[in-house]
């Protein structure tokens, strides 16, 4: 009995270890499909220079065969105890052998061709560039200064044209006092030239030709070029001194010298008044010389 229950228990561990193998492979073989499933689901990813991915080969692991153990002998309680064991110990399960499943192939995508750029000859597209000349900048005209605001001055009121024209209207007094002004400017210039004259004639000449003198001008022209000699004028008077014409007595020989002597005469009237009694008529001589 002894021997029977121990086979009886080596059978169940049999069983029962195959059964374990069983379930693992099953489980395994789900999870390989699985994956599979999940990776042909993903869209393939397309590469232009790539080639096609090789096949995932899935390797299972062989289950393990269950270990007969032979009796060598046998007991006639043992022949008696092999009717005893249940039908699953006598039919033992064939194992499968769990099928590869192959990854289909994804179709190889042929890259598109890329367009070769045309050929062109740099040199001939150089040589037909016209050659531009490039405008230079012009510089920009400065902007105008606003113009400074000036405080104008507020206009006076223009008088009436009534009272203008009435105060430029000569009155009989204004008229009368110049008159009176202009008479005895005229006095005093007698009373001064008879003072001045009073003295003698000779003096007054004197004076005369000093007047002349300080009003006398060297031509440059003339100066330059070395013209030097005596101009005589004569020139005729009124009894104040103003001078009433004046001509040429006797030439320096050079045209430039007698001008300026008949300018000096009428640039220097009025001269001093000659003396009551005294010849208004004089003949003088200017001198010029380059001392």
């Amino acid at each position: 009995m002894s021997a029977a229950a121990g086979r009886i228990h080596a059978g169940r561990g049999l069983a029962a270890d195959t059964a374990l193998w069983t379930g693992a492979g099953i489980v395994a073989l789900a999870a390989h499909l699985g994956a599979a499933a999940w990776l042909l689901s993903e869209p393939p990813v397309i590469a232009a220079d790539a080639a096609p991915p090789a096949a995932i080969m899935i390797d299972l692991a062989e289950l393990p065969e269950a270990v007969r153990t032979e009796m060598n002998e046998i007991s006639p309680d043992q022949e008696t105890s092999e009717l005893v064991t249940p039908a699953e110990e006598q039919q033992a399960p064939e194992e499968v052998p769990p099928q590869e499943m192959a990854e289909p192939e994804p179709e190889p995508v042929e890259p598109e061709p890329v367009a070769e750029p045309a050929e062109t000859d740099m040199e001939d597209v150089v040589e037909a560039e016209p050659q531009t000349a490039v405008p230079l900048p012009l510089a920009r005209p400065r902007p105008p200064e606003p113009p400074k605001e000036v405080a104008k001055r507020p206009d006076r009121p223009k008088p009436p044209v009534k009272q203008r024209q009435q105060s430029q209207a000569p009155t009989p007094q204004r008229v009368e006092a110049q008159a009176q002004v202009t008479e005895s400017a005229r006095n005093a210039a007698r009373q001064n030239a008879s003072g001045v004259s009073s003295a003698s004639p000779a003096r007054w000449q004197s004076r005369l030709m000093a007047h002349l003198e300080r009003r006398k001008r060297y031509p440059p022209g003339a100066k330059s070029r070395g013209e030097t000699g005596i101009v005589y004028v004569r020139f005729s008077l009124d009894e104040t001194g103003n001078v009433l014409s004046v001509s040429l007595a006797r030439s320096s020989g050079f045209p430039e010298l007698d001008s300026e002597v008949l300018s000096l005469v009428r640039r220097a009237s009025p001269v001093p008044a000659p003396p009551p009694g005294a010849q208004r008529t004089i003949t003088a001589p200017v001198r010029f010389n380059t001392r």
